[in-house]
Parts: C-alpha cells; sequence; structure tokens
C-alpha cells in the first residue's frame, strides 16, 4: 500500500497565521495539514519553547508594552521561559522583509511564544515535524544538539507523543545521537545549498564527496528515511534516486502551485509550505 502524502504546514502556516504559534497550527489544523512543522529552541531554564531563530525576532517580536524590540534582540538561552511568555509575537512588523514576503498573513495580538508541550496537546493525529535549531557555524547561539535532543525527548515522552513525532535538522550531530539513543524515532535530514557546501561541518564529518556527490546516498547511509532538501535546488534525478534508496523525499518550502504540481508528479511523497490551502488544491485525491 502507497504510504499517504503528508501536508506540512511550514511554521504552522506562515504565509497565513502568525508563525510558530498556536493559533497559527490551530490555523494550519483547520486548512487540513497531516503534520505541523516548527523551529525549538532552550530557555535559560530548560523549557522547549518555538522560534525559528535564537533570538526574539525584532521583526516579529513586541515587549510588554507593545513596542517593537530593537535589533538585534536578545539569545532565548538567556531569558527564563516567563519572560519568553511577555513578549508578543503575533504581528510582523511592518515594513520589514517579512512584512513584504507574507502580505495575507493575519495580525493578532496576546500572542506569545508557545511551548513544545502545547503543541504536542493540540491534535494528537497530527505529525510533530520538529526542527533542532542548532548551529555548528555558532555554538554559542544555543546548547548542544545532544541537550537540545534531550530536551525534546523529554517532552515528547510526556505527552505520549513519540510516535508521531519526527525530528529534523540540518544540524546532523543532534539526528545521529538520536538515532543512537532512540533507533526507532523518525528522523529528517534536511539540506540547502549552504549547508551542503559546507557538509563536514553540518553533517559531522560526512560529505557528498563520500558518495559520489550524492545527498540522497550520504542521507542513506546515515540510516535515514526522510530527507528534507530545500525544493530549489531539487531535481528530478535525485527524486529518482531517492526513490531507489528507499528515501521519502520532503522538500520546503514550496508555495507556488506550479512547483506543488512538478514536484508531486517527480514521485516526492511529502510537502512543506507556508500556504497548505493552496497545496491541498493541487494534492490529487485531497478532500
Amino acid at each position: 500500500m502507497a504510504q499517504p502524502f503528508e501536508l506540512h504546514g511550514h511554521r504552522g502556516a506562515r504565509g497565513l497565521f502568525p508563525e510558530n504559534t498556536i493559533p497559527g497550527f490551530r490555523g494550519a489544523l483547520g486548512l487540513g495539514v497531516t503534520a505541523l512543522e516548527m523551529d525549538v529552541a532552550l530557555t535559560a531554564d530548560g523549557v522547549v519553547v518555538l522560534s525559528h531563530d535564537p533570538i526574539l525576532d525584532p521583526a516579529l517580536t513586541r515587549d510588554p508594552e507593545g513596542c517593537w524590540l530593537e535589533p538585534p534582540g536578545p539569545m532565548l538561552r538567556d531569558l527564563d521561559a516567563a519572560t519568553v511568555a511577555r513578549f508578543d509575537v503575533g504581528r510582523v512588523r511592518p515594513g520589514t522583509a517579512q512584512a513584504a514576503a507574507f502580505p495575507e498573513q493575519l495580525g493578532l495580538d496576546h500572542v506569545r511564544l508557545p511551548r513544545l508541550d502545547e503543541v504536542a496537546a493540540l491534535e494528537p493525529r497530527a505529525m510533530l515535524a520538529i526542527e533542532l535549531k542548532t548551529f555548528p557555524d555558532h555554538p554559542d547561539r544555543t546548547v548542544s544538539p545532544e541537550a537540545m535532543a534531550d530536551a525534546v525527548l523529554a517532552v515528547l515522552d510526556a505527552a505520549g507523543a513519540v510516535g508521531r513525532a519526527r525530528i529534523i535538522s540540518f544540524d546532523w550531530r543532534g539526528l545521529r545521537y538520536l538515532r543512537r539513543i532512540r533507533p526507532s524515532l523518525s528522523l529528517g535530514y534536511l539540506t540547502d545549498a549552504e549547508t551542503v557546501a559546507a557538509a563536514r561541518l553540518w553533517w559531522d564529518g560526512s560529505s557528498p564527496e563520500d558518495f559520489g556527490g550524492s545527498v540522497p546516498r550520504a542521507v542513506a547511509a546515515e540510516g535515514g528515511a526522510v530527507w528534507g532538501p530545500d525544493h530549489a535546488t531539487l531535481t528530478r534525478a535525485q527524486v529518482e534516486e531517492a526513490a531507489t534508496l528507499g528515501l521519502l523525499v520532503n522538500p520546503w518550502t514550496v508555495n507556488e502551485a506550479a512547483d506543488m504540481a512538478r514536484l508531486i508528479d517527480w514521485g516526492v511523497g511529502a510537502l512543506t509550505t507556508d500556504y497548505p490551502d493552496r497545496a491541498r488544491a493541487v494534492i490529487p485525491g485531497a478532500p
């Protein structure tokens, strides 16, 4: 039996709702996503919260008085969870690149960065695609990959959500660690042009050069079952090669209907998008 197609809402549904927020995830679920894609960080007191960046992003964050933060924004690892919860992340700052990129995004007030356990409790049938945001080129920005992985696992175990979680990352150190300590966990290996060019850093010593230049073969050698490439550089030949290796290909972040249709025709098994509504109009058999 063919595996059901996976529709991943990127940071919830970033094109339509505030990213990495409870309202955003609820909106994405209402649009019929099968997976909620999200990014995680750890606070100073070890709480797993959702944030794409290791800082409170000034383009998305207002202080308790409603004033926009000034760049560069405080590091999340330097703030405790109670302090983080005082900030409002329900709107995009006017005049920023984010505002120009997502003009349809709904702006809301009194929205805070959620904890991972809160998101896990939203919908027990939805996959949680959780990106570990660690940076081998800037290790000072976060805890270690192993510490972040342990913190995420602790939340998932407590929520009984391990079986519907997939941990994904560009930094393969955390994925290697998880494969050692929890080999049954679903893992997704993310790649883009930047991390492939510096693969020995991001892949903890491995490189496409070790596999005849093949990124899919490198993922398969890690024991991975899911490859998450940047759709902009993905080729049909790579999708076909991944299929021969038994990999599910989940390109990101695919926002145009024509690109979605082309990738589905190539045989990808999933899409990650800011606009799940557009994807549902393209995915064969979607209600």
